[in-house]
């Protein structure tokens, strides 16, 4: 995981441009000290602190049956599209997007949730940015995209409710859908465009992920009581 943060930092700082800042990458054991308070590796998941531009990679939640990972390599596809991810956060705070999604949550409290799965399908998209370039090198394996596209679909917010047993409610979702999580890394791994990446802000405005959300939560409901 550390030297995936190595790479992405040097693919990034290549491809940024002015303002460009790098992260630090924390892989714990037990407990990782950042600005944002001390953070347990034992009960989170990856985190990004901002106000440190530190981000936290908890050994155990790769280990789980999510991920899946272990030390021969399995899923080290999955695990290298979380990290991307978390660099999809790290981009955003350097350049001005977070806290224009913090403010915009801070001014429309009814928004905060879709705000919030915008983020990340936007993080979502630009982690596809980076594995496209890897793909262009040549070091994806064959089935190295089936374990992205898997784990992506394991983390979406209708699965996960599915999965908990629990009656799935859109307006709860933070994450987006399965399928949404899925689509917008293909929008960033075929186009290999930023810019493409920040039309999930456009589909926000227009209703296009409120929809998708409520569609999602209903099929998990469905395939739970049915």
């Amino acid at each position: 995981m550390r030297d995936i943060g190595t790479e992405l930092n040097a693919f990034w700082a290549a491809n940024w441009g002015e303002g460009w800042s790098a992260a630090t990458v924390k892989v714990p054991a037990d407990v990782a000290e950042t600005a944002c308070g001390a953070i347990d590796a034992a009960e989170t998941g990856p985190a990004y602190c901002d106000a440190d531009k530190t981000m936290v990679l908890p050994v155990a939640f790769f280990r789980d049956k999510i991920i899946n990972a272990d030390d021969s390599g399995r899923n080290d596809a999955a695990v290298a599209a979380v990290v991307g991810h978390e660099f999809g956060h790290h981009l955003q705070n350097i350049g001005g997007l977070g806290e224009a999604v913090s403010e915009a949550q801070a001014e429309v409290p009814d928004a905060a949730n879709l705000l919030s799965v915008a983020n990340e399908l936007h993080a979502d998209c630009l982690m596809g940015i980076w594995m496209s370039s890897v793909d262009d090198e040549k070091r994806l394996e064959p089935g190295d995209l089936d374990e992205v596209l898997v784990a992506l679909e394991k983390i979406g917010d209708d699965r996960l409710s599915a999965d908990a047993g629990v009656v799935a409610d859109a307006s709860e979702f933070d994450h987006g859908t399965s399928e949404q999580r899925q689509v917008w890394f293909g929008v960033g791994f075929e186009t290999q465009d930023a810019d493409k990446c920040a039309i999930v802000f456009d589909d926000l405005e227009d209703g296009t992920l409120e929809k998708e959300l409520k569609a999602g939560a209903d099929a998990a409901n469905a395939s739970t009581t049915g």
